[in-house]
């Protein structure tokens, strides 16, 4: 297959604070029938490009620049040969790759108040604030849903309700500030960027087929994505519950919430219907799920107020009624994922642990490893190679899965705090 190069285009756009539906695509022409914004980038591929030499506006720009020091870190994505890594509520790093032993930070988009991500071929969707932002990483081409979101939760853990308005009104500080977006050319290699990627067991953006879903606050949120440049929400599903996560397995969606989990078949994508529920103690849990078995963690010391600190294993094998198999206590669990019968678990600080999930009613027993020099927050097996990508509150860390009881570290980009 043709290898593509993952292109970091300078993208200097401009948010427009108003009430009105409007939208504008890269022909100029309008449309009444869309919520949807879209400004051509003012797209320079000039290598070497600064920037000193962005431009900028009272208004504030997404857009790329040039590679950066982690410094916090936050969800991760995988994308062919790239791994995306928020730096929470800032923007978004792009490592290449191409070799687990050596990977290299070529970049940073910046999107002011991210968290989430997700990506299908060269289109880049992630939260902006209260707004949906979607770009092409190839061209720099930016446009927005605004108002996608219900809320913004500031870094202290406030939320903030937020529309876009011309009220003087500015809670998170948004008017007048420029953020000068450069970047430079990408590298020439990577793998191909057809189809979607995988993200971790903490996301809340998920995309299967043309859908991309997304979880906000009481509700799952769909957007037609077949027309890249112009997602079109059609559909939204209504909860009575706060959900969190959301993982897709064959025509089904497990949705993480506080006070469960929720299987809801998907067999009709814009119109997705819940088929059961497992209820559990009020915490936070992301799901994974392998061969109709899922994979809950709840932990303590959350704004969840849960106390529990527990690995559940549910049988799936009827979708409709959900069956716990057993709970396991643990330190403080977070992320997780399954690959070919093998459970990598994010325990918090007692770092990352490994477990054969032959036995379902002894998987603690059957401990294969364990990691316990990082404090750890989300782990994925990449489906392109034998690597295990795992982030925790000191950086990223790979390691080579092709013997689970050995694990050897192949790299580490750490993160930089400002001292």
């Amino acid at each position: 297959m043709k290898k593509l190069s993952f292109v970091l285009a300078l993208a200097a756009t401009t948010y427009f604070v108003s009430c009105a539906d409007y939208s504008e695509n890269p022909n100029n022409q309008t449309s009444s029938n869309t919520n949807t914004e879209v400004v051509e980038s003012n797209a320079l591929f000039a290598a070497g490009f600064s920037e000193k030499d962005a431009p900028s506006n009272e208004h504030f720009s997404v857009g790329m620049k040039e590679a950066r020091a982690l410094q916090q870190t936050g969800k991760i994505y995988l994308h062919g040969d790239y791994i995306l890594v928020n730096e929470m509520r800032k923007g978004i790093h792009v490592i290449d790759n191409a070799d687990p032993k050596a990977p290299k930070n070529i970049g940073f988009i910046d999107i002011p108040g991210n968290v989430d991500i997700a990506m299908k071929d060269n289109i880049l969707y992630a939260d902006n604030y209260t707004d949906l932002l979607v770009m092409d990483v190839k061209t720099g081409e930016v446009s927005r849903v605004p108002s996608t979101f219900h809320q913004h939760r500031t870094p202290n853990g406030q939320i903030i309700a937020m529309t876009n308005s011309t009220s003087d009104a500015d809670p998170l500080g948004m008017n007048r500030v420029a953020f000068n977006a450069v970047s430079h050319t990408g590298p020439t290699g990577g793998a191909s960027m057809a189809g979607p990627g995988t993200g971790g067991s903490m996301a809340r953006f998920a995309i299967v087929g043309d859908y991309l879903y997304v979880i906000d606050g009481d509700e799952m949120k769909i957007f037609d994505i077949s027309t890249k440049y112009d997602p079109k929400q059609v559909g939204t599903v209504a909860m009575d519950f706060d959900v969190e996560t959301i993982f897709p397995y064959e025509d089904k969606l497990f949705i993480g919430g506080t006070q469960g989990m929720y299987v809801f078949d998907n067999s009709n994508p814009t119109n997705p219907e819940q088929m059961s529920q497992f209820e559990h103690a009020v915490a936070c849990d992301p799901v994974v799920v392998e061969n109709n078995i899922a994979y809950v963690t709840l932990r303590g010391g959350t704004p969840c107020r849960n106390s529990q600190n527990e690995l559940l294993v549910v049988d799936m094998n009827d979708m409709n009624n959900p069956q716990l198999v057993k709970s396991y206590e643990m330190h403080n669990p977070h992320g997780l994922t399954v690959d070919n019968g093998m459970l990598y678990l994010c325990d918090g600080n007692q770092g990352l642990k490994v477990y054969n999930t032959y036995d379902k009613e002894n998987i603690v027993g059957n401990s294969v490893a364990k990691i316990r020099d990082i404090k750890t927050y989300d782990v994925i097996a990449s489906p392109n190679n034998s690597s295990l990508i795992v982030v925790g509150k000191d950086g990223l860390y790979q390691y080579d899965r092709t013997d689970a009881s050995e694990l050897p570290l192949l790299s580490t980009i750490p993160v930089e705090r400002a001292s």
